[in-house]
């Protein structure tokens, strides 16, 4: 590295944003954050070769690895403000000055793009380039919070938008030939994955509203709504028609040579919100989230009884059939459509 450790933590300390709440910053062996109420914290990490690619940018690499980790909290019912974040990254020791630089003001300006303050973090050597990002915010003891675990059978599932971008936008940047796509379609594809938005601004406004579980959307709606059912004890019953897929990836899935759907329920990064909503309050919530965001709440299917002691995620067709949805992404078990 052309830059020392500590060369790099000054660049970092000098550009950061300080907080109220922040007593002790970047630089000392610790920080010293002052708090009341509940603390919620998450950590989130990025590595090259799983998440993303040695070519790609380096504000792009720290943009993404800190929009996932903030996609947490939104996944609680958190928007911006009262939110730290620490950020651990590691590089080869051949890394050069210019990416380094790059990670560091990436770092700093993705926190301030999100809302939350760098409080501290870590530099080291590693084989492969990392970030590991953690994420403590600090809400008061009314602030609604949701959980996985809170589907009851009769609620409405839904999702705060279309899903199947992400994974297609990886397709185009792994190869996929899709000639029928515009090229306005080919550039929002791979902006969804490439530049993941977090729900900061749904989220509050679904928790407030009566949402009674919630997930970001990350390694897929088929295995995300399944951590749902799991820890709700409950079943989920998906309509395949009902499923809003991003523009674009119809010509992309045929490109590849694969179901639509696929792209959809088992893709991930989307970073939409998947939630569980009783049928009653839906209208609220709908109206709530268009009033906060312009954007509509969209129902997919319902929560169930489970049929057997395995809860879990069923997609119908339109003609009443079950479709064998792929799995979603795991780390230790392989993946569905994407392959992070």
């Amino acid at each position: 590295m052309d830059l020392s450790e500590f060369e790099l933590i000054g660049r970092i300390a000098s550009k950061a944003v300080g907080s109220p709440r922040i007593e002790t910053g970047i630089g000392d062996d610790a920080a010293v954050i002052r708090t009341s109420g509940k603390i919620v914290t998450s950590v989130d990490t990025a590595v090259e070769g799983v998440h993303f690619t040695s070519d790609r940018p380096a504000a792009e690499v720290a943009r993404k690895a800190i929009a996932c980790a903030v996609s947490d909290i939104a996944a609680m019912g958190l928007g911006a403000g009262d939110t730290e974040i620490l950020v651990a990254f590691g590089a080869p020791r051949e890394t050069g000055e210019r990416f380094l630089e790059g990670l560091a003001d990436g770092v700093v300006e993705s926190a301030a793009e999100f809302g939350v303050d760098l409080a501290g973090g870590d530099v080291v050597a590693s084989p492969v380039l990392f970030l590991s990002v953690t994420v403590i915010a600090h809400v008061g003891e009314s602030t609604p919070l949701l959980s996985r675990s809170g589907a009851r059978p009769g609620d409405v599932v839904a999702v705060t938008g279309p899903v199947g971008g992400a994974s297609a936008g990886f397709g185009l940047l792994s190869g996929v030939e899709a000639p029928g796509l515009g090229e306005l379609s080919r550039d929002l594809l791979i902006e969804c994955q490439l530049r993941p938005q977090p729900q900061l601004a749904a989220a509050p406004v679904l928790a407030r509203a009566g949402a009674t579980a919630m997930i970001d959307v990350s390694d897929g709606l088929n295995a995300d709504l399944g951590h749902i059912a799991l820890a709700s004890g409950v079943g989920i019953r998906l309509e395949g028609k009902e499923i809003p897929i991003m523009a674009g990836v119809p010509e992309v899935a045929a490109a590849a040579g694969v179901d639509p759907l696929s792209f959809a329920i088992s893709g991930g990064e989307d970073y939409v919100l998947a939630l569980t909503i009783p049928e009653d309050r839906f209208a609220e919530a709908d109206s709530a989230l268009i009033d906060a965001t312009g954007f509509e709440l969209l129902a997919i299917g319902s929560v169930e009884s489970p049929e057997s002691d395995c809860p879990a995620v069923k997609v119908f067709a339109e003609d009443g059939s079950d479709l064998l949805a792929p799995p979603g992404f795991d780390h230790f078990g392989g993946s569905g459509a994407d392959s992070r």
